[in-house]
């Protein structure tokens, strides 16, 4: 007859195999919690008034919202003009690119006219607008819908590659204005979140992030920070691969149409960024509109990501690094950018993800941006409200435990029940084998999932 004794915390009390009880030594998250997981008595009923209160806030934030992108108009303007539009253009054997109407555009604000406040025309790199032309074998409508499940599916699994399973942290992130607002005008944010989490959770490999970061610069140019965090954390092998690929990408695709727009490209960008470096929620607006020189609030935005990147260097060194590095990074590139709009800072969610896998006060913040809930932001404290949430992430990251101390609560909250600590098995010689194997098998299960909250853990047996 077997016998375990557990020095955890956890005793088996009989021979059945979901009879465990765990005792939580010194650990509140663990108290009260008894054969399969479930809280005792009133901490399972304030349980599920907390759920119960976040499900109903989320509900009423996400009807709130709707309704405010429903009086705004311009329903997936974005996607209709920069990807779709394109992807016709491209089917026809046409230019996807207009950069004499963006020429205009400049010259004609530089001389003091007036300029239309929103406009959409194809700006993208030629790689994602040779992806976007299988929408365009669609009709619109049809288009759009799968557009916008796409777009949801990958925020979900991003979030999910990082390491989170909690249906609250996943309900938060799809009621916050960022994600909301970015599905009303078809943007890619999401996308991005899914990349980034591709290549987080295959890091230890080589071609997967590589690919995946190097479709995210390649589509948005502006997370050109994610491959400093490959160099930071000495991933030169990805860093090699995603650049070598990046190129390949965007050469072919330009290929495709026949290079058409490739000379102007540069060009266009610099105007499109003259004609709305005013706008939006980056930090190069919130100077302009405090009375600073373009020049001097690029240098200024730039000045505060290489800090952010500095950082990420000096993080990179220590246990656990790579993630503080990733989610700097990641502010870094919102920092840089001179053109930020409200649903970039769906990107938020990924350092958020990453450091607090479960429900904590940190993925409140984002929803912060909800009581600002307008497509367009010019005033000048609207704007530093949310260069504010940026910063409050960033001083999350740089402050926040070590992803083990967390992750030591959380593997007791979830294997409890099952097993913690370290078990010692004695039992008959013919016996002996079959206990081994389901020590071994265990340990596994306890290591796979542990994985998604950076825990490092090596059982005695």
């Amino acid at each position: 007859m077997s016998r375990i004794v557990a020095e955890g915390g956890v005793t088996r009390k009989s021979g059945r195999r979901d009879n465990w009880t765990f005792t939580g030594k010194g650990d509140s998250t663990a108290r009260g919690v008894r054969a399969h997981g479930q809280p005792l008595g009133g901490r399972r009923l304030a349980a599920l008034a907390w759920q119960f209160g976040v499900g109903a806030g989320v509900v009423a934030s996400a009807v709130v919202l709707t309704i405010a992108l429903g009086k705004s108009g311009g329903f997936l303007f974005d996607f209709n003009g920069d990807l779709y539009g394109a992807g016709q253009a491209i089917l026809h054997g046409h230019n996807p690119y207009d950069p004499g109407y963006l020429a205009a555009l400049a010259a004609t604000k530089r001389a003091g006219g007036i300029v239309p406040s929103a406009f959409a025309v194809p700006v993208y790199p030629a790689p994602l607008l040779i992806a976007a032309v299988p929408f365009s074998l669609l009709p619109h409508l049809l288009s759009g819908l799968l557009f916008l499940v796409l777009m949801v599916g990958a925020m979900i699994s991003g979030l999910r590659l990082l390491g989170v399973r909690d249906w609250r942290c996943i309900a938060l992130a799809l009621a916050s204005w960022p994600f909301l607002f970015g599905l009303d005008v078809g943007a890619l944010g999401p996308a991005i979140v899914l990349g980034i989490g591709v290549a987080w959770r295959f890091r230890a490999r080589s071609w997967t992030p590589a690919i995946a970061i190097a479709s995210v610069v390649v589509a948005k140019l502006f997370p050109w920070t994610l491959l400093v965090w490959l160099l930071v954390t000495r991933r030169f092998r990805t860093l090699a691969l995603a650049i070598v690929i990046g190129t390949v990408s965007v050469v072919a695709a330009w290929a495709v149409i026949g290079f058409a727009g490739m000379s102007e490209y540069p060009r266009m960008l610099a105007n499109l960024s003259f004609l709305e470096r005013g706008s939006g929620v980056s930090l190069v607006a919130l100077l302009l509109g405090a009375g600073v020189s373009g020049a001097v609030a690029e240098i200024t935005a730039l000045a505060a990501a290489a800090l952010m990147l500095c950082l990420a260097y000096r993080f990179a060194r220590r246990p656990d690094g790579g993630r503080r590095a990733l989610g700097l990074a990641v502010i870094a590139a919102l920092t840089a950018s001179p053109l930020v709009w409200a649903h970039y800072l769906v990107l938020l969610f990924v350092p958020i993800a990453l450091f607090s896998p479960r429900l904590s006060a940190i993925w409140f913040v984002p929803l912060l941006s909800d009581l600002l809930a307008k497509p367009n932001t010019h005033s000048l404290i609207q704007m530093l409200f949310w260069i504010s949430l940026e910063a409050a992430v960033a001083l999350y990251i740089c402050f926040s435990p070590a992803a083990s101390d967390q992750g030591h609560a959380a593997r007791q909250e979830l294997l409890a029940p099952l097993y913690v600590g370290r078990i010692e098995a004695s039992c008959a010689d013919r016996a002996q084998s079959r206990h081994q194997i389901t020590v071994k098998l265990l340990v596994r299960t306890v290591d796979a999932r542990c994985e998604g909250y950076g825990c490092c853990w090596h059982p005695h047996t």
